[in-house]
């Protein structure tokens, strides 16, 4: 598939403001936070499904293959960002003195699976990588179902809407529906065209600009800003209104400087927990709010850019080649390590 050329739809810059609107989330009563992590889910499944087909389905052992390379894709970050956050807990004495099983805690923090039912999460944010793994390990087989016969994504909508039985919101069941839309639009090629993602874009804009007009009104007339709370499926609106859009990205080409945007979105998503806790960016007065937020932003985009630039990027290169060696027909060539617009939902 040709890629296209709208410098406008970038897909880097989508996945670092997505990171950004979860940061509004946690500083603001602009609490959109979970719509942004179900766009998240839909960048996931579809890039998921077609790095599956493009590459790891001709792989040796495809399925080992696969699951290794995604695992690497996303834990030593997260392991990092752990430590980075047990290591504030501790230096600001917030620590807990019972944070339950110590076994539980340590293979949580570093590979992920698990995290979301820690008695208590040193990084918040970290219960979603725990939904994207789980997605990961049974993606392949919804990923055949779906390029079969696109109505089995009713499967999907089955199970999410029965999420309470199949273990709750501690499972990806609530969220298979969102990774299921992006598995479908890879595996059947539905492009959203230029005219309806942009109409989805500005449509959503407009409500978020409505919204944001009726926090200033709230906060000008100094009413309690906790109304302005969006509900879940105010959240569930947006997240199904910004998927045109989200989808529309994935066909537009990715630069290098893009690139590195959407590799920064996972450290930036998985840092700006630990770091305004720190801060300590909710308390104050509005302007000393506003004044710590933007510090701990500056924080955050330099703590994200030092680790990808150091850690991150070496160790996904690294990934990309082992991947390339397991390639059944390799080409000579060994790929540049996994574009932002083919990185998992969060990296």
């Amino acid at each position: 598939m040709a890629m296209g050329t709208d410098k406008f739809a970038s897909p880097g810059a989508l996945r670092l403001t997505l990171a950004f609107a979860v940061f509004l989330h946690h500083t603001t009563s602009f609490n959109l936070g979970m719509s942004a992590v179900l766009v998240f889910f839909v960048l996931s499944g579809y890039w998921v499904a077609a790095m599956w087909k493009n590459t790891y389905s001709k792989t040796t052992s495809a399925y080992f293959t696969y699951l290794v390379s995604r695992v690497w894709r996303i834990a030593p970050v997260f392991a990092l960002c752990s430590a980075i956050a047990w290591a504030l807990l501790l230096w600001r004495g917030d620590a807990p003195v019972a944070f339950g099983g110590l076994m539980h805690q340590l293979f949580s923090n570093i590979l992920i699976l698990g995290y979301s039912t820690l008695p208590f999460q040193a990084n918040i944010p970290g219960w979603s990588l725990d939904v994207e793994l789980q997605f990961y390990l049974i993606a392949p087989a919804i990923i055949f179902l779906i390029s079969k016969n696109i109505f089995l994504l009713l499967i999907c909508l089955v199970v999410s809407a029965g999420a309470p039985w199949f273990g709750g919101s501690a499972t990806v069941a609530p969220f298979l529906l969102f990774f299921g839309i992006g598995v479908a639009a890879a595996s059947h090629d539905l492009r959203p065209n230029r005219a309806f993602a942009y109409r989805a874009l500005f449509t959503t804009l407009a409500t978020l600009f409505l919204c944001a007009l009726i926090f200033a009104k709230d906060m000008m007339l100094g009413e309690k800003l906790e109304l302005l709370a969006f509900s879940d499926k105010m959240n569930l609106v947006i997240a199904v209104m910004m998927t045109p859009w989200a989808l529309y990205t994935t066909q537009q080409a990715s630069g290098a400087k893009d690139r590195m945007l959407g590799e920064l979105s996972y450290i930036f998503y998985l840092l700006h927990w630990s770091v305004i806790g720190a801060l300590k960016t909710g308390e104050g007065s509005y302007l000393d709010r506003a004044l710590l937020c933007s510090e701990a932003l500056l924080i955050i985009f330099v703590a994200s850019y030092l680790i990808w630039r150091l850690f991150d990027r070496p160790i996904n290169r690294l990934r990309a080649s082992w991947v390339h060696g397991r390639l059944m027909d390799a080409p000579g060539a060994i790929p540049s390590a996994t574009p932002a617009r083919a990185a998992p939902a969060f990296g």
